[in-house]
């Protein structure tokens, strides 16, 4: 009898272990059928998100792989990415070295005279601006604002011309791209360069003759002692020329290799 019951108490352990396997084999697989579409969503929300923080495009495989078997419209792509950075980069360059070299020499100058620096910041660069699109020096343009104004943009004269540039009111509206707001900073150095570039092709180039015009002097009845208004204005201007030039000099900059 007990030949016969110990291969039976084998063959019923076995069968106890091969269902136990079973079961936890089954449960496995229910895990996985639960919780395997929760990975795919997580998995393809995460290469989007990844894809849309390098800039490529939302199709993009997110996977490292050697550049002979990455498409090569992906590498264009990434290409294009990256000579985006690189002249981002060099405009922001460029842009440094532009204020450096024309907008800085005109703050400093407007600063020494009394300007606030906020102020100086703000008319600098537009008077540049304004002073090239009208084919016009800027320390010409500057030397005028400060004979005017002093650098104050809300300054009126007792006759009623407005502004850093002491535009008179008549001419507001005559240029269109100039804006219509006289106390404006831009507004003002838009019309007042305009003005005087109109007068200067009045009168042939000749500059005397375009800064009487300016100041309202052409028959010499407007402001007293008003025909030494040029010589005021060059005067101012070769002061400014030679500070900026005695400025570059001191530059740690100055000399250096241009890139």
């Amino acid at each position: 009898m007990k030949l016969f019951k110990k291969p039976s108490l084998e063959r019923s352990i076995r069968r106890t272990g091969i269902l136990e396997d079973f079961e936890k084999a089954w449960r496995r697989a229910k895990a996985i059928i639960f919780v395997a579409p929760l990975l795919l969503v997580v998995g393809f929300a995460t290469g989007g998100l990844t894809n849309r923080a390098l800039g490529l495009p939302e199709d993009a495989e997110v996977r490292i792989r050697l550049a002979e078997d990455v498409p090569r419209v992906k590498l264009e792509a990434l290409s294009s990415h990256m000579q985006k950075l690189r002249t981002d980069g060099e405009s922001t360059a460029e842009y440094v070295s532009l204020y450096n070299d024309l907008i800085a020499p005109i703050e400093r100058v407007l600063r020494r005279r009394g300007v606030p620096q906020e102020t100086a910041r703000q008319v600098a660069w537009p008077l540049v601006e304004q002073s090239y699109r009208n084919a016009l020096d800027p320390t010409t343009v500057l030397s005028i604002m400060l004979v005017e104004s002093n650098g104050r943009p809300t300054a009126t004269s007792s006759v009623g011309a407005r502004g850093l540039m002491q535009v008179m009111p008549s001419w507001s509206g005559h240029y269109r791209a100039c804006g219509n707001n006289l106390y404006d900073i831009e507004d003002n150095l838009c019309y007042g360069t305009n003005i005087l570039a109109w007068y200067i092709r009045r009168f042939g180039g000749d500059e005397r003759r375009a800064l009487l015009g300016y100041n309202g002097c052409v028959r010499g009845t407007n402001t007293p002692n008003c025909h030494t208004y040029p010589d005021k204005v060059a005067r101012l201007r070769r002061e400014i020329s030679q500070e900026i030039a005695v400025a570059k000099l001191r530059s740690p900059f100055a000399g250096a290799a241009a890139p």
